[in-house]
């Protein structure tokens, strides 16, 4: 059963420690990516930049995005610290709010950030009928729920991910055409001071191993979610 997205748990849990830095990047999507939308995301969020994540020796995590295009964008988060395993589901919302064109155009930036975290108090409702002269504010937030699931579950879930390939993905399979607007997933692997990441869209039809192998791990991870 899912739990209220403001967990004290999940917020103790995620605290940083004192003494370790940035992860080094063994492998990452060249730019342009995702990866900046989606580390600004969760910087903003209790999940914090896996990159930037200060963390003991032996942290564990892995999280897998999926969606960017029409579709809800998620990520399934599996963490291990001090041995002990922990899951998220991440969900990326819609934030907006309505105010007259009038007053935007005069807003100090300060007045703007005020709008901005008022949006995000709103989220999960778009503005249908935007008043005449009104000026929408968007904004996206992520709301990350813990969920219960036996540690002996999260720990084949990690497993069956590497037998897939986790950590052979690359950071990007160059293709000899454009994909455009479809389904994407975002891989972020942490392991101690080591960090992963990998940018391949959704194929119905693989092209190459690489495309088999991200949607094995997304399926390895995606069990673990209650129906």
């Amino acid at each position: 059963m899912m739990h209220a997205p403001l967990l004290v748990v999940a917020m103790i849990a995620l605290v940083s420690r004192p003494g370790f830095g940035q992860a080094r990047v063994v492998s990452a999507p060249a730019e342009p990516s995702l990866l900046n939308l989606t580390s600004g995301w969760a910087r903003a969020s209790i999940l914090g930049d896996l990159q930037e994540l200060r963390t003991g020796p032996g942290h564990l995590e892995l999280r897998v995005w999926r969606g960017y295009g029409q579709s809800e964008t998620q990520a399934i988060v599996l963490r291990q610290t001090d041995g002990h395993w922990s899951a998220f589901v991440a969900r990326v919302m819609r934030c907006e709010i309505q105010i007259q064109k009038s007053v935007s155009d005069t807003a100090s930036r300060a007045t703007m950030r005020s709008y901005i975290a008022e949006a995000r108090r709103n989220c999960g409702t778009s503005v249908v009928d935007a008043a005449p002269g009104a000026r929408i504010i968007a904004t996206d937030t992520l709301v990350v729920q813990a969920f219960e699931v036996a540690q002996s579950e999260i720990e084949i879930a990690w497993k069956d991910a590497l037998s897939a390939g986790v950590l052979e993905l690359p950071g990007r399979v160059k293709r000899n055409r454009i994909i455009d607007d479809g389904m994407t997933y975002l891989i972020e692997v942490r392991r101690g001071g080591e960090y992963r990441a990998a940018e391949i869209e959704h194929l119905d039809q693989p092209e190459v191993k690489a495309d088999s192998q991200v949607k094995a791990v997304y399926a390895a991870v995606r069990r673990l979610l209650p129906p």
